[in-house]
């Protein structure tokens, strides 16, 4: 079992100490740590890949159909090294790290100016022979004011994940309060609270939203992640590209999506 732990703890450490990467890492490419804005309010399904840090392969799928929204996202991280007890024993093999996130869910527009959306999400994970089963539920309210301006309050990742073997992992729940100001083609999205452990954060970016392409930046200081990204919309098809910086020159991924629009 100690062989998990240092390999657990490990990817912890890779992925700022926050337990279930999967649920911290973005949906689609061009949005980043934006939140998600289907085309022209279209439903769409979209795909997306990226080859995260530490050759990490992340994709996620991802279906919106008139209020609802399914999805899922998985990540595996392969030649973890096995070692003993001993720090300088020589590796005995490999393993490889899984975390998925099956979800659903829904939006509500309970008037002119509320609107309600939450979700729920299956997760599992497995490093080595040990694997756990968890759920996270995500919820928010949001009021406009007019078309330009409106507040937000929700939390998300909050639930629970049974221990990996005896190892136990803590998701990474976030309780937060916002807002969105929209001005000609620009929208401006900031969102500040604390996470599960009591630590603040604050994410923020901005879109520019154009018939054919829009183009985005956020930045979340827990991850320590700045985004830049982009997409092109022709006919049905939405193609997107983001590009990720890490403060602490861990490396710059690329995120590719590729979406069809109904």
């Amino acid at each position: 079992m100690k062989k998990i732990c240092m390999a657990f703890c490990l990817f912890g450490w890779m992925f700022a100490g926050e337990g279930l990467p999967v649920l911290t890492m973005p949906e689609l490419a061009q949005e980043g740590y934006l939140p998600p804005a289907s085309a022209n309010g279209r439903n769409e399904i979209s795909f997306s890949y990226a080859n995260w840090y530490y050759q990490t392969n992340y994709s996620t799928i991802t279906a919106v159909y008139d209020s609802w929204t399914f999805g899922f996202k998985g990540l595996i991280s392969g030649n973890i090294e096995i070692r003993g007890d001993v720090p300088d024993d020589q590796p005995v093999g490999t393993t490889a790290y899984y975390n998925t996130a099956l979800y659903a869910g829904k939006k509500w527009d309970i008037d002119d100016h509320w609107r309600i959306k939450a979700s729920a999400a299956l997760l599992t994970e497995r490093l080595f022979y040990a694997a756990s089963w968890g759920v996270s539920l995500d919820a928010e309210a949001a009021f406009a004011f007019n078309a330009n301006y409106r507040v937000l309050l929700g939390f998300e990742n909050v639930g629970y994940m049974t221990p990996l073997n005896t190892v136990p992992t803590k998701l990474p729940g976030r309780y937060y309060a916002g807002g969105e100001v929209l001005f000609d083609s620009f929208c401006l999205s900031l969102i500040g609270g604390v996470t599960g452990g009591i630590d603040p954060f604050i994410r923020w970016g901005v879109r520019y939203v154009h018939p054919v392409f829009d183009l985005t930046y956020s930045y979340d200081n827990i991850q320590r992640i700045h985004h830049a990204g982009a997409d092109i919309k022709w006919n049905q098809f939405r193609i997107g590209y983001g590009q990720y910086f890490h403060t602490g020159g861990l490396g710059y991924p690329m995120m590719f999506t590729v979406g069809i629009m109904f």
